[in-house]
């Protein structure tokens, strides 16, 4: 046999010796002592909920969310410019002046986005000097490629264990988390980062929180954070999915009452009661054993459907007011950060449009921008729930709460997106970028510029602050 005959033998032979290392760990059950605790919920127990978290002395009179959408490094870019902008933002209280970064308490994120979320959750201000050459200005494509078309890449051609996006997530761990799990998210603290990808046999958002692990009997604190990012970036074919074992048996004796109590409480057509059904699946070990997650933009590409599904199951009752401290809340704001590029309206002005890449383009972008006006719609009306609900229960306290009227409770859902961009030649610069994970340095620049800008320009922000500002002496 000659050298160039058997290379092929010898380089399989190579790889299938190593496909047992390369096996990724899969997540943990819930450890035994804690079980007990599982149908609390979130409430009373530790672990990373909202309510279990350090605040840091953020105010409780605002509740400030945020949502890093989908769109590649696009997304990674605009949204690491919101949170420049969100940096510069600041006012004063009790005599000490703070930043709006400071004050947010939970940022939900998918594809493109989550890598800023996870980075920001992490390292914090860190995000600010490091994030740049860590990640935005790296040649992920390339890697991509690599990882595709390398022959000592190709684990995943041979190992049913090992696929490509657990290659990435190796990749993502050494640039970013060095080994970071959700334990050290957790010992940071506010904000909760909300790393949202899809269920494919559900076609439902999966948001990495213990909320949502607790479905699975299982912990998410030693979890890789490389990992829940590299399943919410996992698009469809480039990518195989990122895999969860469902440990839901472990716990049959005390899984998540919040679940039952949505589906015996409400009408079996509405929301929370679809919601209900499609957690409680998990809870059938025989037919559902594994969790295979892809790109969280397939379910929700704007990141907010996950929080939106957890108030639909929990309730917004008197608890959950308590828990978070609500009875102190007098502004809320919701800010969708969207890096996702608009519809292409140059096809409209073609006879034909047969290439494989642009017809996938057009359906995606066309079903993206038509959902996102689904999803932004019902934040708005949940937003109504949620105000109308903090004012009734603390105007059932008493007229005056905490010197400040009890019905003194105001919300705004801000929708940053590229479109806003008043320079019309970077405006339509931007948008005429693919979907990636590499960009040009311009790109990268005029995306934190533009991120950045849109955020201070918002005079909503500017008024929520100034109602929690000290008065002038």
């Amino acid at each position: 046999m000659t050298i160039r005959r058997a290379l092929p033998c010898l380089m399989l032979a190579m790889l299938l010796a190593g496909c047992a290392a390369l096996e990724p760990e899969l997540n943990e059950p819930i450890p035994q002592g804690e079980r007990a605790a599982v149908p609390l919920g979130p409430f009373g127990r530790d672990g990373y909920y909202p309510t279990a978290l350090d605040t840091h002395g953020a105010s409780d009179e605002l509740l400030l969310a945020l949502a890093f959408s989908g769109g590649g490094k696009r997304s990674s870019s605009f949204s690491y410019g919101a949170l420049q902008g969100l940096r510069d933002l600041t006012f004063t209280v009790d005599g000490v002046t703070r930043r709006l970064l400071d004050e947010i308490d939970t940022i939900n994120s998918v594809s493109g986005g989550s890598f800023t979320a996870a980075y920001y959750g992490l390292n914090r201000d860190r995000i600010f000097t490091d994030y740049e050459t860590d990640f935005l200005r790296r040649d992920v494509d390339g890697e991509i490629v690599e990882v595709l078309l390398a022959p000592w890449e190709w684990q995943w051609l041979v190992n049913p264990y090992y696929g490509t996006n657990d290659a990435m997530a190796e990749r993502y761990d050494a640039w970013m988390f060095d080994g970071a799990t959700y334990a050290d998210l957790q010992a940071n603290g506010r904000p909760m980062v909300s790393i949202n990808a899809t269920d494919v046999t559900n076609g439902s958002v999966f948001s990495f929180s213990q909320l949502t692990f607790d479905l699975l009997c299982s912990d998410l604190s030693e979890f890789p954070l490389a990992r829940a990012v590299a399943a919410s970036n996992g698009f469809p074919i480039l990518f195989t999915p990122i895999t969860l074992e469902n440990h839901a048996d472990d716990c049959a004796a005390g899984r998540p009452r919040w679940v039952q109590a949505a589906m015996e409480g409400s009408d079996p057509f509405s929301r929370p009661a679809r919601l209900a059904a499609l957690a409680a699946r998990y809870f059938d070990t025989e037919r559902v054993q594994y969790v295979h997650l892809l790109d969280g933009g397939i379910a929700d590409n704007l990141a907010m459907r996950g929080a939106l599904n957890t108030l639909f199951l929990v309730g917004l009752g008197d608890r959950l007011i308590e828990a978070m401290n609500f009875d102190r809340l007098r502004r809320i704001i919701v800010i969708a950060v969207d890096g996702q590029t608009g519809l292409d309206e140059q096809w409209a002005q073609q006879r034909s449009v047969s290439g494989i890449g642009q017809i996938l383009g057009l359906v995606s972008g066309t079903q993206i921008d038509q959902y996102n006006f689904e999803t932004l719609h019902l934040a708005r009306r949940q937003l109504e729930v949620l105000t109308d609900a903090v004012r009734t229960y603390r105007c059932a306290r008493g007229p005056m709460i905490y010197g400040h009227p009890c019905d003194d409770v105001d919300a705004h859902l801000l929708h940053i997106n590229l479109q806003q961009i008043p320079d019309s030649g970077v405006r339509d610069y931007l948008q005429r970028i693919p979907t990636g994970l590499t960009l040009r340095d311009e790109a990268i620049d005029f995306l934190i510029q533009y991120g950045r800008a849109l955020i201070l320009a918002r005079p909503e922000l500017r008024e929520a602050m100034a109602a929690l500002e000290d008065p002038p002496q």
